[in-house]
């Protein structure tokens, strides 16, 4: 029999993650680590057994993996090496998989600075944004509930 079927694959740490909400043992926090150091990272949140991590390797495609985060929040830890558009993909994938929200972490910026400046030469004043900011990002439709 031949093996025509596409294998469905997790990211790194999504098997166990999958098999851990089976049994309905949602984490408090899905932790998607991207980077050099993502897989540190990642084993990091993992041994906390409220959270749960997974990893986004180099040259993977987020479209092309089944993400387990069904009714959790999740946080994507961004170290700048990624490039926007991917996370933004990203963010869409975890969205599409009925996660309740996708925090998007810039872990590069010093959040004690200013994130912008208004700029008076413009009438009206105009914000000017320097830096990357903490983002939430939601669902835009609310499944119907019968």
């Amino acid at each position: 029999m031949g093996s025509n079927l596409i294998k469905a694959k997790y990211p790194a740490y999504g098997k166990v993650l999958a098999d851990r909400m089976k049994w309905g043992n949602l984490p408090m926090f899905i932790f998607i680590c991207l980077g050099g150091d993502a897989f540190r990272s990642a084993q990091h949140y993992n041994k906390d057994r409220d959270n749960s991590a997974m990893v986004l390797t180099p040259g993977q495609d987020p479209k092309t993996l089944i993400w387990p985060v069904a009714g959790c929040l999740v946080i994507i830890e961004w170290d700048g090496s990624a490039s926007a558009a991917l996370i933004i993909e990203l963010v869409k994938c975890l969205l599409r998989a009925l996660a309740i929200s996708v925090t998007v972490w810039p872990t590069w910026e010093d959040f004690n600075t200013q994130s912008g400046y208004y700029d008076s030469t413009q009438s009206p004043p105009v914000w000017v944004q320097t830096r990357e900011m903490i983002r939430t990002y939601y669902p835009k439709a609310v499944p119907n509930v019968a």
